[in-house]
């Protein structure tokens, strides 16, 4: 658990022992927004009245022996991309602001059938493309709570926050290029990029056709599985939804990691790119740790990542650009400055450079796959710097520095980000846990068994305190 409130696993035991309704989980939520939103900035709106009417129903039910599952009663948020009847759509943009669908997105409804109290939604980076936060949509970029002059990384940067702050208890983020895994390693928390296909899509407004992912965000791994059980699943919807069976997430989480073998791409964060020292460490102790727990830990080596991010800023600004090229013609002073900066890269493509980076994208999956025939799961950094400063005078940050979460978007492969530590900066520091198509359980399992043996997660931000919040 956090400092602030329990865990979804916590929480959902305690609901159904009676030890602790819905609605007075749903209100301390609440109160945590009241006292902290107008600094943190993680929710676009707060459905304080819809949020109370729902924990109310939720102990109804259970009072009358009606169990959803282990999300029934929990107080949930949301990025504000996904499509929620009755409520405005925005993704953040001038744009989309009176935008209003007439139909839930699939996560939202299989959230619903789950019985979780949706508190909200929460900010986002414009049309979610990631890189630094700007001042200039509609809403205020929300601010990392462990030290409001760091960003709190995209593009699901309120979902980040709002679980690092204790305002709700898990999180639906996105991510095409690292917009769940950037967040959750920046704000400390655990954040997973399931399979391509694993969680339906429709009614999430996308910004790229073939990288975008639906995955949970929360304080734990473990909670993270939860969530991911309510919401994986084929939807006939989605063109790009498996029809894959969907595995109990949660029952072999406690089985440990001996016996299974790991590989750390180390070469991405040592010689591709020379992170700091203090990154270095916590990244090679998740290997460590693991070792100790009994899993046979080796180095192993793909392309230098330059390769896989020379690749992956062909084709999400070209998707991206796809996506809004008649909007950007119509409405060019609508979009935010950095948003259209970054989405008319995409323009500037040719046909062939598109097809070249495809091609080479199929070799670098091949790569990927043939470490994972021998690898369980694969381990290397979250992030290749320090939390960067909360400044948004750099239009392409992603010029300087590689972009480490590509390679498993290009690639299709579930990757889950733990807290593997804190920088000397204080600031947290996460690593990436990723393995084998459709195999998110596996990833889950390694991931938790590092977090329980790291202890790492007592720790929280101390917000508008010495430590954090400044």
């Amino acid at each position: 658990m956090s400092a602030f409130l329990p865990s979804i696993a916590e929480a959902a035991a305690d609901i159904r022992s009676g030890a602790l309704t819905s609605a007075a989980l749903t209100e301390t939520c609440l109160d945590r927004i009241a006292r902290y939103d107008s600094d943190i900035h993680a929710y676009h709106v707060v459905l304080a009245d819809e949020a109370r009417a729902a924990a109310r129903k939720a102990d109804e039910e259970l009072a009358a022996g009606m169990d959803r599952g282990p999300l029934h009663g929990i107080p949930l948020a949301l990025k504000d991309v996904f499509y929620w009847k009755g409520q405005k759509t925005t993704s953040n943009s001038r744009v989309m602001i009176d935008f209003e669908a007439d139909e839930d997105a699939t996560a939202i409804v299989k959230l619903k059938e789950a019985g979780a109290v949706l508190l909200g939604q929460l900010n986002t980076y414009e049309f979610t493309f990631g890189g630094r936060p700007s001042y200039l949509p509609p809403f205020p970029p929300a601010m990392n709570p462990w030290n409001f002059a760091r960003i709190t990384g995209g593009s699901s940067s309120g979902s980040g926050a709002a679980v690092a702050a204790g305002l709700c208890l898990g999180a639906l983020g996105t991510d095409a290029g690292g917009s769940i895994r950037l967040p959750a390693a920046f704000n400390g928390i655990a954040g997973m990029k399931p399979t391509i296909g694993r969680v339906s899509g429709f009614g999430d407004m996308p910004l790229t056709y073939s990288f975008d992912c639906v995955g949970p965000m929360a304080w734990t791994t473990h909670d993270c599985a939860l969530m991911l059980q309510a919401i994986a699943g084929y939807d006939p919807r989605d063109p790009g939804s498996g029809k894959v069976p969907v595995p109990d997430y949660v029952a072999g989480i406690e089985d440990g990691v001996a016996g299974l073998k790991i590989g750390v791409i180390r070469h991405f964060y040592t010689d591709d790119f020379a992170s700091p020292l203090d990154i270095v460490r916590a990244i090679d102790g998740v290997g460590q740790t693991l070792s100790g727990l009994g899993a046979k830990v080796t180095e192993v080596s793909v392309s230098p990542l330059i390769d896989w991010h020379a690749v992956g800023r062909v084709l999400v600004p070209a998707e991206a650009y796809a996506i809004h090229e008649e909007r950007l013609q119509t409405q060019w002073e609508t979009y935010g400055k950095l948003a259209r900066n970054r989405l008319m890269l995409g323009g500037l493509f040719r046909a062939v450079d598109y097809i070249q980076a495809q091609r080479r994208r199929g070799e670098l999956l091949a790569e990927m796959n043939a470490v994972l025939e021998d690898c369980d799961v694969v381990i290397t950094t979250g992030t290749l710097t320090p939390t960067p400063p909360f400044d948004d005078s750099e239009p392409f940050p992603f010029i300087d520095v590689p972009t480490i979460p590509i390679p498993f978007n290009l690639t299709g492969h579930p990757c889950h980000v733990v807290r593997a530590g804190f920088g000397d900066d204080g600031m947290p520091i996460g690593a990436q846990i990723a393995g084998r198509h459709w195999d998110e359980a596996t990833v889950l399992r390694v991931s938790h068994a590092f977090e329980m043996a790291a202890g790492l997660l007592d720790r929280a931000p101390e917000i508008g305190g010495p430590g954090g919040g400044q």
